[in-house]
């Protein structure tokens, strides 16, 4: 799904389009699941579906010392177990979760507003 036009103002890293092929982040695609900043992206964060979660795949999330992290759980909402979440909840990092492509259009619409947003995507299935 085609999110919007691509302004990538000021050099960000805006999501234009999501689909199961992957995120379209500027003119490249990515194709795994990843965790995106305004400034930065990480391919290769290792869970490839959501029962692959880990409390120690926020790890890299919480370095990145974020307001707020959105977690996009592939093609449907799904809730992880609370322990998933504790290394998020134990610093007091705020969170929401949501499907993939929710998650694509709230990271777009905080990264406007110049909020500290961290998106952890997992991908979409095919």
């Amino acid at each position: 799904m085609k999110i919007e036009l691509d302004s990538n103002e000021s050099g960000k890293n805006k999501i234009s389009a999501y689909s199961a092929e992957g995120l379209r982040i500027g003119d490249r695609l990515y194709q795994s699941s990843l965790i995106l900043t305004p400034e930065y992206i990480m391919t290769d964060w290792p869970p490839k579906v959501f029962s692959d979660l880990a409390p120690q795949h926020f790890d890299p999330v919480i370095e990145l010392a974020p307001e707020i992290v959105l977690l996009g759980t592939g093609s449907r909402l799904l809730f992880p177990d609370p322990d998933v979440l504790s290394p998020l909840v134990a610093r007091n990092i705020g969170f929401e979760i949501m499907d993939t492509g929710a998650a694509c259009r709230a990271y777009n619409f905080l990264m406007g507003e110049g909020r500290k947003v961290v998106a952890a995507i997992l991908t979409l299935e095919a």
